[in-house]
């Protein structure tokens, strides 16, 4: 009878050991996923803002070679 007793609660705590492992790796599933979202979103800003600093960039350069010419025709 105690033999029959302690395989039923071996069972029973196998069970609700597989059932803890499988509810932490969803959790941690569902986390590492919603954030996939995120990211791609955060990563598309970034490239975004590279982008416009390169534009800025060209821009800077190209303003600043008018006033150069602005300068050197003024010293005439």
């Amino acid at each position: 009878m105690s033999s029959n007793n302690s395989l039923t609660q071996a069972k029973e705590w196998v069970t609700f050991s597989i059932a803890v492992v499988a509810a932490i790796a969803s959790v941690i599933f569902w986390v590492q996923s919603a954030d996939d979202s995120r990211i791609s979103h955060i990563e598309g800003e970034i490239k975004e803002l590279k982008q416009d600093m390169k534009e800025i960039t060209k821009q800077n350069s190209e303003i600043l070679r008018l006033i150069g010419r602005i300068e050197g025709s003024m010293d005439k």
